[in-house]
């Protein structure tokens, strides 16, 4: 059994989107094939396979926001059972309702959900004490940027 793990795709890249996976759990999956699409900040990425296979499980659904270096599904044998360690799985869909989850397991307890915002909004939003958690439950936005802080700046 093979692990999907979410590369570095760049130097300051701490999280990213699986926008929509290509293949289904127990769908033939080729070396170097397409299995995922996944959105940064910055740019969209095409995720291949790293081996050839059966995709066996998906753990992070679509519209989940996974760490770099996350293992988001398992390619292996046809009928080969996977058995997923103690936090392997990825973080559960933000908004998403449903999606092919698998079976994932949900976040360690305690752990601050990942808000996704530009390196000058966190840099404000450190400066001036704000929380980056409250401000997108609030305003709803999926990437808080500065336009966004603006109101909470005054």
């Amino acid at each position: 059994m093979t692990k999907i793990i979410i590369p570095q795709l760049d130097a300051n890249l701490v999280d990213v989107t699986i926008t929509r996976w290509r293949k289904q759990v127990g769908d033939p999956v080729a070396a170097g094939e397409i299995v995922a699409d996944l959105t940064t900040d910055k740019a969209a990425y095409e995720l291949e396979a790293p081996t050839g296979g059966v995709l066996l499980a998906v753990v992070a659904a679509e519209k989940s926001i996974v760490l770099a270096g996350s293992v988001i599904g398992f390619i292996g044998a046809p009928g080969e059972a996977v058995v997923l360690p103690e936090g392997e799985a990825s973080p559960k869909p933000e908004g998403a309702e449903g999606g092919q989850g698998g079976g994932a397991t949900q976040p360690s307890r305690g752990a601050p959900p990942r808000v996704r915002a530009t390196p000058r909004a966190r840099r404000l939003a450190q400066e001036r004490g704000l929380d980056l958690t409250k401000i997108q439950a609030e305003t709803g936005v999926e990437i808080i940027d500065e336009t966004v802080l603006a109101p909470y700046l005054q």
